[in-house]
């Protein structure tokens, strides 16, 4: 019996302005590896997929992987038998700041997570995934057994600035006059050309990293926002770096 692993990442479809699915999901398969991505990888071996499930080509490819090395915006390449790309590819869109290999974690059941988060903030820095304004997109991801639920390797990253699918610019907005895309199957929020966003920014909070976990959006917003409207900018953790004021 095989394993069928998965690459984690949350996705959109879990938590509010949606995020994609690299190593969420813990399909209970047998046999091959999943990445946390929306990309959909098939193992040629199995009848059953998901659009996280990476061939067995690609999960030898991950254990070449290095700090430095590129991936397409997913964090999964069409190429099952590829996991980084070369940089300097267009669909480079993350860099590897940090790897580790058999790290001796566990997911969540659902593959959204680990068990106990802290070791992504200690590999990646407390700020990992942070809607922080004017900061350049952070993430992380692991693959991981689907039956065991053991981690295989967990990575850091963060993004190189081309632009995403979208058109978003992979930093968070930070000033009035910036737009942004509210309705964005990507997890964080950039900037994007005002006609092509759909949300213009009249002012932008920033929450103190101590706050992150207790603040009260609402009455944040209805203290300091200037606008017809607001949101908190949360991350996956549930965390909320800014408060967005729109108009």
């Amino acid at each position: 019996m095989t394993h069928r692993k998965q690459l984690m990442n949350l996705n959109t479809e879990t938590f509010g302005p949606i995020r994609r699915l690299l190593a969420v999901g813990g399909i209970a398969l047998a046999g091959s590896v999943a990445l946390s991505g929306c990309g959909i990888l098939e193992d040629a071996a199995s009848d059953s997929a998901t659009d996280n499930e990476v061939s067995d080509e690609q999960v030898d490819a991950v254990a070449d992987a290095k700090v430095g090395d590129c991936l397409p915006e997913e964090m999964i390449s069409a190429d099952p038998s590829v996991f980084a790309v070369d940089c300097s590819d267009p669909t480079a869109f993350w860099t590897i700041t940090a790897f580790e290999a058999d790290p001796g974690l566990t997911a969540a059941s659902d593959g959204s997570s680990l068990t106990d988060p802290q070791p992504i903030f200690d590999m990646c820095g407390e700020e990992v995934g942070a809607q922080i304004p004017g900061a350049t997109w952070t993430d992380w991801s692991m693959v991981y057994d689907q039956t065991t639920l053991e981690v295989n390797y967990i990575f850091c990253v963060e993004a190189n600035g081309n632009p995403s699918t979208e058109g978003v610019t992979p930093t968070v907005p930070a000033n009035e006059g910036e737009c942004t895309l509210t309705a964005t199957t990507q997890w964080n929020y950039g900037t994007i050309d005002c006609a092509a966003g759909d949300a213009a920014i009249t002012s932008v909070i920033e929450v103190p990293q101590a706050e992150w976990e207790t603040v009260d959006v609402d009455a944040l917003a209805t203290e300091e926002c200037t606008g017809s409207s607001y949101f908190g900018a949360e991350d996956q953790f549930a965390r909320t770096a800014a408060v967005f004021c729109l108009e």
